[in-house]
């Protein structure tokens, strides 16, 4: 069963692919003896490890504290005994973890409990900040650093992104029908940092009709929020686009949303920030779908971060076919996993696997120049030049092309009859054009 594929302007129309788990109710996650912490699992610099080998830790204990500005903190999400500090695999490749053995008491640190909201900003940014929260959506990026924008920056929106485009994916979904109260409550207070703050847009596919019923009816209190459906397009959930759709504005090439007054979050980042604020808890655990042709009995699971893929895969009773890969996301933006033993990191939305058909797995041949690639581009870029020049090593003609504006969503790839690898070229580029510039600013 091939992904049906259909280009837009813009934007594109693959097969949705959500039917599998988007009924299902979000069920908890066995969790493992073992548990694996990547440093970094978040857009920035690595986190610095603050414990040792041999020590004791809890759900919530510190496990390393951040390296940087834009960084974030990672704790344990149970409680037992550090084992290794040590490289183990990783959606990236081979890099430095910590290994914590669950004890199976699951013994939360006293720090997580209910308390009062505090009324400083400040302080308020000091524990989303310090509870590790990243962009949950798939981006990683440190949720504190994206509420504090820069100096002068006045931000009269907030846009709240239950889009969820990605075919597959339903975990934003259904923290949207289960936990939407939540979510305002995570609204609320992120409303409170932008005193100049004028509107709140919860966006949502129009395929997601409980969805939208849902955050309607938590939001029914509250005058200034808006929950908007949207038509259904690939990707509609990229943040230039909401925003183009919402306000009107246009982000332009290299600028920010703060830019255009805007500031946007993930539903599930959202909920995070009420949990962190109100509760007292960092951001341990995430709801992953696990879904996919070959999966035998797909699952929306509440998931320990740390937890192996192997460990869901187990729960979803493997697979009933062969699998040709096996994503970290879904099948657009998603990237391949290198090993089962990758950990369950704070951006992991989902896990995908596809058949070899699904995979469109075959020969690579010379572009036909048929445009398909620049014309379902949403950042109105020239994907097939900006990868050829990749290619020939010419990154001064790749960045002048715009590499460094792809937001990476794959229309270009799944688009492309002659079956390029465009999107893994992007990327490449952006990678090489970043080591470049971090070696002439050394």
């Amino acid at each position: 069963m091939r992904i049906f594929f259909m280009g837009k302007h813009g934007g594109s129309h693959p097969k949705e692919n959500k039917e599998r788990t988007s009924h299902l109710p979000i069920t908890v996650a066995k969790v493992p003896g073992e548990l694996v912490f990547p440093l970094s699992m978040h857009i920035g610099a690595p986190a610095k490890t603050v414990v040792e080998v041999g020590q004791k830790v809890k759900i919530g204990t510190l496990l390393a504290e951040a390296g940087g500005f834009v960084c974030a903190p990672v704790h344990a999400s149970v409680s037992g005994e550090v084992t290794a500090i040590e490289k183990r695999p990783t959606l990236s490749g081979p890099a430095e973890c910590i290994v914590v053995k669950n004890d199976g008491k699951d013994t939360f640190e006293e720090s997580i409990k209910e308390r009062e909201v505090p009324g400083d900003n400040q302080e308020i940014l000091d524990i989303i900040r310090n509870a590790g929260i990243v962009g949950m959506g798939g981006a990683a990026f440190p949720t504190a650093v994206k509420l504090d924008p820069p100096k002068g920056s006045v931000i009269d929106t907030l846009i709240i992104n239950g889009a969820e485009c990605e075919p597959y994916s339903t975990s934003d979904h259904r923290v949207m029908v289960e936990e939407g109260d939540e979510i305002i409550k995570g609204v609320q207070i992120a409303r409170k940092l932008f005193p100049k703050l004028k509107k709140v847009f919860i966006a949502i596919e129009d395929n997601k009709p409980d969805a939208i019923e849902a955050m309607k009816k938590a939001a029914s209190e509250e005058k200034d929020i808006e929950v908007r459906p949207l038509h259904t397009m690939y990707p509609r959930g990229s943040e230039k686009n909401l925003i183009k759709d919402l306000t009107g504005r246009e982000v332009p090439p290299g600028g920010l949303p703060a830019g255009v007054r805007c500031v946007l979050m993930n539903v599930s980042t959202t909920r995070a920030v009420y949990r962190a604020v109100a509760l007292g808890e960092p951001l341990y655990q995430r709801v992953v779908s696990v879904s996919g042709t070959p999966v035998k009995n797909p699952k929306n699971l509440l998931v320990r971060v740390g937890t192996p893929v192997e460990s869901l895969l187990e729960e979803c009773e493997g697979f009933t076919e062969p699998v040709e890969k096996l994503l970290s996301g879904g099948p657009m933006m998603g990237r391949a996993l290198p090993d089962v033993k990758v950990p369950i990191i704070k951006a992991m939305t989902a896990i995908t696997a596809l058949t070899e058909e699904e995979a469109r797995v075959g020969e690579e041949s010379d572009c036909i120049m048929c445009a398909e690639c620049i014309h379902v581009c949403p950042v109105s870029l020239q994907p097939i030049l900006i990868s050829e020049a990749y290619n020939r090593g010419d990154l001064d003609a790749a960045k002048k092309l715009g590499a460094m504006d792809c937001i990476e969503c794959g229309n270009c790839s799944y688009i492309c009859p002659s079956k390029i690898s465009l999107l893994d070229n992007i990327r490449n580029a952006k990678a090489a054009i970043k080591a470049q510039q971090e070696k002439e600013g050394a």
